[in-house]
């Protein structure tokens, strides 16, 4: 095993203990959406809840399984070298290092963002620190810990699934802020003005 291996590794350590320890429940979780569970809060919301169940399947539990197989891959990669011609055929040895370097930030900025999201929940306030420069700072970092992933590990199938990941992800968001606006009012709708919905640059506001 390399130090590589090693990394990679333990960044998918972090993400176990992060969903095994410190949980962060969404309205638009794949429970919520496809097991009807909860009372919705927004009109969106339940016009999700409410489509037929195949309509639910392909939109909700079907993209999150694709999402959930794409991060695996790496993992697959790395502990059985043999399924690289076939998971991971193109990749470039430059690439590891700046690729791994941005696993660890990626996940070093969701870790973060769901201490301080939970703080925030618990106090039953909006969040406060990184979620003053960005709505969805954790998952700005899974963007990014996916970027690193294709450039660590390599392609085609986790480039090609970047489209689908992005887009589950995002449809996410936009389900989880209608719950947030209707919850928060006033409030939410301030917040919105000053932190962009991911990065302060433009189309990602």
């Amino acid at each position: 095993m390399t130090a590589a291996d090693v990394v990679l590794l333990a960044a998918y350590a972090s993400l176990l203990v992060e969903i095994a320890c410190f949980p962060v429940s969404s309205e638009a979780s794949v429970a919520h959406l496809v097991g009807r569970a909860g009372a919705p809060t927004s009109p969106a919301l339940a016009a999700a809840r409410g489509a037929a169940l195949p309509v639910r399947l392909a939109c909700y539990l079907l993209p999150t399984t694709v999402c959930v197989l794409l991060f695996l891959l790496p993992l697959a990669v790395t502990l059985a070298p043999t399924t690289r011609p076939f998971l991971a055929p193109y990749s470039t040895p430059a690439l590891v290092w700046p690729g791994l370097a941005a696993v660890v930030a990626g996940r070093a900025l969701t870790f973060l963002s769901v201490l301080q999201l939970r703080r925030a929940r618990r106090q039953a306030a909006l969040p406060a620190g990184l979620f003053q420069r960005s709505r969805n700072p954790g998952l700005v970092g899974m963007f990014v810990m996916y970027a690193g992933l294709c450039a660590a590990v390599g392609g085609p199938w986790l480039w090609l699934g970047a489209p689908v990941y992005l887009r589950n992800m995002h449809a996410r968001v936009l389900l989880e802020e209608s719950d947030l606006a209707t919850r928060f009012g006033a409030a939410w709708r301030d917040y919105t003005l000053t932190a962009p919905r991911y990065l302060p640059v433009p189309g990602m506001r």
